[in-house]
């Protein structure tokens, strides 16, 4: 889970004096962090699969006719998301790291503030590897329990061009669900680096954590105006389609662009703006 990540913390510890130290004093060792990730994501497969024993019988119409319970799963998969967001914040606890004598004397020395931000940054990182790994167990078990359902209900199904016509759809959301699956490592990044710059910026442990959980809160507000307008942006989609205006013809991409940076992009983008607003402050040292 996310093992060749969790390595490139490690690794940067060998050059990076402020993560070294930082490991050194409080944190787990690699491999028993990467076994906690992977026992939780066999876990996760293994409960996928007996939750799809019970619906052999009645295989593709239970998968078909039961589209309310993975609506259901997926809002409840959302509003966990956004309760992981709040422990992100938490669990770094990056109020300390920049607050008194030490975070001033180690800007008193040649590193350069680059280092003094990567360092912490990463360390806030490790610090909610282990809630990541739990969120992310859990839509591994949602992603492979449809896809196990899809997968024997193309088998069950028999014919041989329904089986191959059935790749068709297994395909694209194998690709879905794999993107599923990352969006809880893209979205811990930005939400740790709003967080810090955040304590750099502020020096006040509370209003960082409120300032961090009220930008996240913001993006989730903006996501939830997208969907719930949905129904709207089809209605005019299909207008656009048949009016035949090359101008609204866009509106399809323009959508999907929005899907992907509403629930992708934004939070690469918040990590990037984060992280040089927390370079900034600590050259300044305010």
């Amino acid at each position: 889970m996310f093992r060749e990540v969790l390595a490139e913390i490690f690794s940067a510890a060998q050059s990076n004096p402020v993560l070294w130290l930082a490991l050194k004093h409080e944190g787990e060792p690699s491999d028993r962090l990467m076994r906690f990730g992977q026992r939780l994501r066999f876990g996760a497969y293994g409960l996928a699969f007996l939750f799809t024993l019970p619906t052999l019988p009645n295989l593709p119409d239970n998968l078909f006719n039961g589209f309310s319970v993975w609506f259901v799963a997926l809002i409840f998969s959302y509003a966990v998301s956004f309760g992981m967001d709040v422990i992100y914040v938490l669990a770094a606890r990056f109020g300390g790291d920049v607050q008194g004598e030490f975070w001033d004397a180690l800007r008193l020395t040649l590193l350069p503030a680059a280092a003094l931000v990567e360092g912490k940054y990463l360390n806030g990182q490790r610090r909610v590897w282990r809630w990541l790994a739990a969120e992310t167990a859990f839509r591994h078990f949602l992603s492979a329990a449809l896809l196990f359902m899809l997968i024997l209900s193309m088998i069950l199904l028999s014919p041989f061009w329904t089986f191959a016509a059935g790749w068709l759809l297994i395909i694209p959301t194998a690709l879905l669900l794999f993107a599923y699956s990352r969006e809880p490592l893209w979205r811990m990044r930005a939400v740790v680096a709003l967080s810090f710059a955040a304590a750099v910026r502020l020096r006040d442990d509370t209003m960082a954590l409120l300032t961090a959980i009220g930008i996240a809160f913001g993006v989730r507000l903006l996501q939830i105006i997208f969907i719930v307008t949905l129904p709207q942006q089809g209605r005019l989609i299909g207008t656009a389609s048949s009016s035949g205006n090359v101008l609204l013809g866009f509106l399809p991409w323009l959508n999907l662009y929005m899907i992907y940076f509403l629930f992708f992009g934004i939070y690469r983008h918040l990590q990037f703006r984060a992280i040089r607003i927390a370079q900034r402050y600590a050259e300044m040292g305010t």
